[in-house]
C-alpha cells in the first residue's frame, strides 16, 4: 500500500500543468459580503452533509457540552491551498464559536517563515538563521512536521516572536526532535512574562501569566536538532477551537508522506476532522486507483491514530485548466498558445471520494453539488466566486464557502446556523 500512495505522490508531481500557480496562488481581494442564496445557480437543498449511516449522537453532545462551557470541542480541517489562506477556515471558525463558545485560534503555522501565504490574522517571526521546509518542495532539508511546514533554527539561541488577533493564555509548542529551553518571555511593552511549564501532551506547553495578543520567546536548544511545525493558541480550557491546516498543492498522498502525519494531527484531539482535498489530484496523471489508494492509506492512519474522531470528506467543485496547442504565426513560426477548458477529471475524482464515503461509511460533503454541479465553473467564475485563474476562489468566494460549511456541521450537530 505505502509503495502504491508513494507512487501516486511521484506521479502528482510529475504533471506541471499550472503547478507554479498551485504551489503560489494570488487570491483577489475581498469585495462586499454575500450570502450563497445571492447566487441563484448554487443548490442550498445539497448544503448537507450526508451521514453514511455514521451517528453523530456524541459528537452533537460534545458540541453542546462545549457551548455550556463544559467541555472543548476541537476541529481540524484538512486542505490544501484553499484551506492555507483561511479565509474560508476564518468564518467556519467565527461560525462554529458563535454557535457555541470561543475557546482560541487553535494552530498557526509559520507558512511566511517558509515563504508561502499565511493567513492574515497571525504573524510569526525571527531574525536567527534557520532552514525551512514546504510539504510540495521535495527532498525536504529538514525532518517534516505533521503540518507540512518545517523550520530549524541554526544557532543555540533564537527567539520567535507570536503576533495574534485573538488572544491566547495559553501556549504549545508543535516540533521534532528535542526540546528546547525557554531563556524568558516578553509582551509586545518587552515586559517579562511568567509562565508555567504544563506536561500535557509530552510536549511544551506553557500557561501564561495573563491574555496575550503579542509574545516574544527566547529559546536555546542544541544546533538543528529542532524543527517547529507551528504552535497552538488557546483562550480557554472550554468552548469550540477550529484549526486550519492546508499546503498548497496538497493530496490525500503527499500527507500520507509525511512519516508520523496522523500521530501529529492527534495532538490536537480532534472531535471531528473535516478533509478538504481532490483538487490537486485532478491536475495529476494519477489514475483512479492511485488516487483511491491515497485517500484509503490516509483515512486509515487518521482513523487508527485518532479513534476519537469524526471523519467529513469533501469533494472538490468544478473548476478550469489550461491546455496548450501549437499555432503557426504569420511568419510561419510556431508558437504555443494557452487556453482555460473545465478540468473534467475533477468529476472524476469528486465521484472517487464520494463513492468511497458512502462505502466506508463516512460522511461526505459535496462541494461540487452544492456549486452548481457539472457547468457551474462558468457561473462561479462571473460572479466572482472563482477567481481569475479558473482554479483558486477569490477571498469572497472562499469566506462563502466557509460560511457553506459552517451551516451544514451545525445543521449536522443539530445546532441552529446563527
Amino acid at each position: 500500500m505505502f509503495f502504491a500512495v508513494f507512487v501516486s505522490a511521484i506521479l502528482a508531481f510529475a504533471d506541471d500543468t499550472q503547478l507554479e500557480l498551485r504551489l503560489n496562488p494570488e487570491i483577489e481581494a475581498p469585495s462586499a459580503e454575500a450570502r450563497y442564496s445571492s447566487y441563484p445557480f448554487m443548490k442550498p437543498s445539497a448544503n448537507v452533509i450526508e451521514l453514511n449511516g455514521d451517528d453523530w449522537t456524541a459528537l452533537s453532545a460534545k458540541f453542546a457540552a462545549a457551548a455550556r462551557g463544559d467541555s472543548l470541542f476541537s476541529l481540524v480541517y484538512l486542505g490544501d491551498s484553499h484551506v492555507q489562506a483561511d479565509f474560508g477556515g476564518s468564518v467556519l471558525r467565527s461560525r462554529l464559536q458563535a454557535a457555541s463558545r470561543c475557546a482560541g485560534r487553535g494552530l498557526v503555522i509559520p507558512f511566511r517563515l517558509a515563504s508561502t501565504n499565511q493567513p492574515k490574522d497571525y504573524t510569526i517571526h525571527t531574525y536567527a538563521p534557520f532552514t525551512a521546509s514546504k510539504l510540495l518542495k521535495m527532498p525536504w532539508p529538514t525532518a517534516m512536521p505533521f503540518t507540512g511546514i518545517g523550520i530549524r533554527p541554526e544557532v543555540g539561541e533564537f527567539s520567535l516572536s507570536l503576533k495574534c488577533e485573538m488572544p491566547f493564555d495559553r501556549l504549545r509548542m508543535l516540533y521534532l526532535g528535542k526540546t528546547p529551553e525557554i531563556i524568558r518571555l516578553y509582551n509586545d511593552n518587552g515586559d517579562v512574562v511568567p509562565f508555567d511549564s504544563i506536561s500535557a501532551y509530552k510536549e511544551l506547553c506553557l500557561r501564561l501569566g495573563g491574555s496575550f495578543n503579542e509574545l516574544s520567546l527566547e529559546m536555546r536548544g542544541d544546533i538543528g536538532d529542532t524543527t517547529f511545525g507551528g504552535f497552538e493558541l488557546l483562550g480557554d480550557t472550554v468552548g469550540t477551537v477550529v484549526h486550519s491546516l492546508g499546503n498548497n498543492g496538497a493530496t490525500y498522498s503527499s500527507y500520507g508522506l509525511v512519516e508520523g502525519f496522523a500521530q501529529g494531527l492527534a495532538k490536537l484531539t480532534p472531535d471531528l476532522t473535516v478533509i478538504a482535498l481532490g483538487t490537486n489530484e485532478a491536475f495529476s496523471r494519477n489514475n483512479p486507483e492511485n488516487i483511491l489508494a491515497g485517500i484509503e492509506t490516509l483515512v486509515a492512519t487518521v482513523r487508527q491514530n485518532n479513534p476519537q474522531t469524526k471523519i467529513v470528506l469533501v469533494g472538490p467543485a468544478e473548476c478550469y485548466k489550461k491546455t496548450y496547442r501549437r499555432v503557426r504565426n504569420k511568419k510561419g513560426r510556431w508558437r504555443r498558445v494557452a487556453s482555460s477548458v473545465v478540468n473534467k477529471k475533477v468529476l472524476t475524482v469528486r465521484n472517487i471520494i464520494k463513492e468511497y464515503a458512502a462505502s466506508e461509511g463516512l460522511p461526505y460533503y459535496d462541494h461540487y453539488e452544492v456549486a452548481g454541479g457539472t457547468g457551474a465553473a462558468a457561473k462561479l467564475k462571473k460572479a466572482r466566486i472563482l477567481g481569475k485563474d479558473g482554479v483558486h476562489y477569490t477571498a469572497d468566494g472562499y469566506r462563502l464557502w466557509g460560511d457553506l460549511l459552517a451551516d451544514a456541521l451545525l445543521k449536522a450537530m443539530c445546532a441552529e446556523p446563527k
